[in-house]
């Protein structure tokens, strides 16, 4: 789930083939199929599929393109077959290590950047795209792999078992990825997600000495990070031009506006066109496979949304998209209360809050580990895994 690749206009990951092995032998084996979440995506399915073929042409005069349709059809697919394959990961101890073997390998892709950075292994490039300015791991978007190395992070912070000594250094490491990809949406996320896990550790009754020492050191850190380098902003020019991921970087503090519609993101532009398409159909949406067409028919920009919620809502639909993530809130909440496997309960909570925080700026509709993990934590809330 650390590595995508774009074939066919598709995002393939060589997970996808394990999901499949996964899900063939679950179905000789007795699968679980969570029935309300099924009808829910059977009906979505329906709903999606005529709205592309028959309404939005209709409405908007663009012409429903079958093999774009049948692409992003299948991606919400695929995305679905993650959630079932999690849904029957019912053994505690499988879970505990699919949440350790994935984060090891958001840390591994990490290292992997900062090595090649410091010591110019330029011709790995040749043997994967990294990203030739923007180091992106094995991901095929360097926001993308920001997030997914940021979703890393709860389970190295809430494991008890890794010292604290470890923790500061496997925080640096993610740091040091995040700069490497230049992500503006990584670094936001970072930032908002460790004051939350900050202020959550701060407020606890009982405070162990490590959790003060490491929230210390965090906000020493973040507090660096915000702070010297608007101090030090005419000596970083001198050196941002040739190292693009930096130069973007810093305009979260040296010019926010500017960073947020400049250097290839115009967030604001496209975000403006989704919520134009969203109050042009807000009940029906404009189905899968259409968004691109339709934007550029209404603003002549024909980009995605760039933001998981606004994009959901214009091809889901209000009445779809608002009854995912009313639910979605509410399984969130119920794992924050929930006191059985409380730790790996907030390892999944907080993994999928990472990715709703980068959902902002990012398109994370169709994120395999999202939809993944969303899918274990369902079925250990329900209290079917076992020990």
């Amino acid at each position: 789930m650390n590595q995508t690749s774009i074939i066919g206009g598709i995002n393939f990951s060589y997970s996808d083939t394990i999901i499949v092995a996964l899900l063939i032998y679950l179905f000789f084996s007795g699968i679980k199929v969570p029935g309300y979440h099924t009808v829910y995506f059977l009906f979505l399915s329906a709903a999606l599929v005529t709205t592309s073929i028959f309404y939005t042409p209709y409405k908007f005069g663009v012409t429903a393109e079958i093999q774009s349709i049948l692409t992003d059809y299948i991606k919400l697919a695929v995305v679905f077959a993650y959630f079932i394959a999690g849904f029957n990961l019912i053994q505690e101890k499988a879970v505990r290590l699919s949440l350790k073997w994935y984060s090891i390998a958001a840390l591994l892709a990490g290292t992997l950047g900062i090595v090649m950075h410091l010591f110019g292994l330029t011709f790995l490039y040749q043997w994967y795209d990294f990203g030739e300015f923007r180091y992106n791991g094995f991901m095929n978007d360097p926001n993308y792999f920001a997030i997914v190395q940021i979703s890393a992070l709860p389970f190295f912070l809430r494991e008890e078992k890794i010292s604290l000594k470890a923790k500061l250094l496997i925080f640096v490491i993610i740091l040091g990825s995040i700069f490497l990809s230049g992500s503006k949406t990584g670094l936001i996320t970072l930032g908002l997600y460790m004051v939350m896990f900050i202020f959550r550790r701060l407020f606890k009754r009982k405070l162990k000495y490590k959790t003060v020492l490491f929230t210390f050191v965090s906000i020493c850190l973040l507090l660096i990070i915000l702070g010297i380098l608007p101090l030090f902003e005419s000596n970083l020019s001198l050196n941002l031009d040739k190292n693009l991921q930096y130069q973007r970087m810093a305009l979260l503090f040296t010019d926010f506006n500017a960073a947020f519609n400049d250097s290839g993101s115009s967030r604001l532009t496209v975000w403006l066109t989704g919520i134009q398409l969203i109050g042009l159909s807000p009940l029906l949406g404009v189905g899968v496979g259409t968004y691109t067409a339709v934007a550029e028919k209404i603003s002549g920009i024909g980009t995605v949304a760039h933001n998981t919620y606004i994009q959901s809502y214009s091809e889901w639909g209000g009445i779809f998209a608002t009854i995912f993530y009313v639910y979605l809130a509410a399984l969130l909440f119920k794992a924050t209360l929930n006191k059985e496997k409380k730790d790996t309960n907030r390892m999944l909570r907080d993994i999928l809050i990472v990715l709703l925080i980068g959902s902002i700026a990012v398109s994370l509709n169709n994120a395999r580990m999202f939809w993944f993990f969303l899918g274990v934590l369902i079925c250990n809330l329900k209290g079917k895994q076992q020990s």
